[in-house]
């Protein structure tokens, strides 16, 4: 019985989608993030998401940064589509590991 290959999906964070994100936080419970996807952080030689928060009302606005590293789940909770930037200025992934 020959097996046939699914073509495999690629995902990526695309900025403009809403995410909520589980990040180590304290010992009784991770961090969650609501909001935003603004973009892409360099803190010294890590890689942060930076979100635009919408929950908490009093935080909603505000920026956070997440380091990759600290990241225990990502769910989407709405996607945009992909704009139509050149192909070099678009951010085709990210490398967890």
């Amino acid at each position: 019985m020959a097996m046939s290959k699914k073509k495999e999906e690629s995902f990526t964070l695309i900025p403009g989608s809403h995410y909520l994100i589980r990040s180590a936080g304290s010992r009784e419970r991770p961090l969650e993030t609501r909001g935003k996807l603004r973009g892409y952080a360099t803190i010294a030689e890590e890689t942060a998401l930076v979100i635009e928060l919408d929950d908490p009302p009093e935080e909603r606005g505000r920026l956070r940064f997440i380091p990759v590293p600290t990241i225990l789940s990502v769910d989407v909770l709405k996607m945009v589509e992909r704009s139509d930037e050149p192909k070099e200025k678009q951010i085709e992934g990210m490398y967890f590991g």
